[in-house]
């Protein structure tokens, strides 16, 4: 399904902000507080949405999405929609807090 990419992009912080119970934060482009696109409790996501079969992320995109998830004290991933599937990415000590269970500390 095509989409305009502005909407599309729209559309997916909406999408992802109702299924993190967060909210698509204003202006997350160019506002001076908050900066990635949608926030909950915990989490700050930054997301990404493309028509392409490929996205480029590199260091300096998910050192910035970290950064500000830090600086607004939640966990940091970053979401990349394509192909009509949804990626999201996490550094790897994020990713192990997830999966150790209480029994593994």
């Amino acid at each position: 399904m095509m989409y305009e990419p502005i909407k599309a992009s729209r559309r997916q912080e909406k999408a992802v902000a109702k299924k993190v119970g967060g909210q698509v934060t204003p202006a997350s482009g160019s506002g001076w507080a908050v900066k990635n696109d949608v926030r909950s409790n915990d989490w700050s996501l930054e997301c990404k949405w493309t028509a392409a079969k490929s996205y480029r992320l590199s260091s300096s995109d998910l050192k910035h999405a970290e950064r500000n998830a830090l600086l607004d004290g939640r966990d940091m991933a970053f979401v990349v929609e394509m192909c009509g599937r949804t990626w999201v990415t996490v550094s790897e000590a994020t990713f192990l807090r997830l999966i150790t269970t209480p029994e593994d500390s």
